[in-house]
């Protein structure tokens, strides 16, 4: 990709939704895991919204409506694209999607894992890089890089002090009644925004969980993870941003939460290609002054070419043949090395739980 994009890390987002779109090569063995349980948890689904939309009606009316609410409007909507919603209607879409995402979630939970693991695999193994060039481990880029924090703020790399309020605040009857009770009384609209709200508080989490994989294959410590996201905090949060609105999207988030895992390895691949740029010496540490908001300077302040100098690295790392195509074992024995080697656990702090150990072992191929 070019260097360009690390300074706009939401790309990597759309880069992953891309890839799986369009690259058969991954696309196919990702979409083969999941695609019976998806047709089940569909049915499912179904089946439920039609069995349950007179008593859920029936509870919205009496509980969350009321009757003075019931046969009233609401216009839904910003400036010329709002549209005038029955009250009950839109307070029971709003009820039943959550669950019916939920089912799908069920049905999906082992296999989507499987998925996203293989999606991570994949990307990486195309990318045609040995083991070596991911494993090199940590290289500082900041000449002050920020000292170590403490146990009680990290907790195996990961930021401990948010976890218990935030998991509480994103439980799904608390989300139902914040949303019911609060948002819909101030306005019809700000339960279209609220995920906003929601993605904004657990971007960083959900981008260093995405990430997870990459920090294993470097054999980074809990200190080098806390440290490294805490130099690209802002880089980490509009990533996280980004993905986690994608994987709130109603029925279709949990295929989207694939293509960011896509997107992810795409971006660790980007980060690593300049930390062999640090290792070489051809960008040295930066100061203070040069960081920048999302921690990696800009791409004046070194007067360098770095497309030039990311160009020879591709040379000097790339696996890829042309003409013809490497063997299929050592494809995979690429995905198996880049993605961890072996398996990862991680625990990310979503609206489906902890997913434990995410399996990253998966047949790769060179695109």
């Amino acid at each position: 990709m070019p260097s360009e994009l690390l300074h706009f890390p939401p790309a990597y987002s759309l880069v992953g939704l891309y890839r799986l779109a369009t690259d058969g090569a991954i696309r196919g063995p990702v979409l083969d895991k999941v695609r019976h349980a998806a047709l089940r948890g569909l049915a499912v689904g179904l089946a439920y919204a039609v069995a349950s939309w007179r008593p859920l009606g029936w509870f919205v009316r009496t509980w969350l409506v009321g009757r003075q609410g019931v046969g009233k409007t609401v216009d839904v909507g910003f400036a010329g694209l709002s549209l005038s919603v029955d009250l009950v209607l839109y307070t029971h879409v709003l009820v039943l999607l959550p669950q019916l995402t939920n089912i799908l979630r069920f049905f999906l939970r082992k296999n989507l894992r499987l998925a996203r693991s293989r999606a991570y695999a994949l990307t990486v193994a195309s990318r045609g890089k040995p083991a070596a060039f991911w494993n090199q481990g940590y290289i500082e880029e900041w000449a002050n890089p920020p000292p170590s924090a403490s146990a009680d703020v990290v907790k195996a790399g990961r930021r401990a002090h948010q976890e218990v309020w935030l998991k509480w605040l994103l439980w799904w009857p608390i989300q139902m009644a914040l949303r019911h009770y609060l948002l819909i009384p101030l306005s019809p609209n700000l339960p279209l925004v609220a995920p906003l709200v929601t993605s904004t508080l657990r971007a960083l989490q959900t981008a260093e969980y995405l990430h997870q994989p990459y920090f294993a294959v470097k054999n980074m410590g809990p200190d080098d993870v806390w440290r490294w996201v805490e130099e690209r905090k802002w880089a980490y949060r509009a990533f996280g941003f980004s993905a986690s609105l994608l994987e709130g999207v109603p029925i279709v988030g949990p295929f989207l939460s694939i293509s960011n895992r896509i997107g992810a390895a795409m971006w660790a691949h980007d980060l690593e290609k300049r930390q062999h740029l640090f290792s070489a010496g051809v960008l040295r540490p930066l100061a203070p002054p040069q960081v920048g908001i999302l921690g990696m300077g800009a791409m004046s302040d070194n007067g360098l070419d770095i497309q030039a100098a990311e160009d020879a690295l591709e040379q000097q790392w790339s696996r890829k043949r042309r003409g013809h195509v490497a063997g299929a074992d050592e494809r995979s024995e690429d995905a198996d090395a880049a993605a961890t080697g072996e398996t990862t656990r991680a625990t990310h702090d979503s609206d489906e739980g902890s997913e434990g150990f995410v399996e990253v072992r998966g047949p790769g191929k060179s695109l």
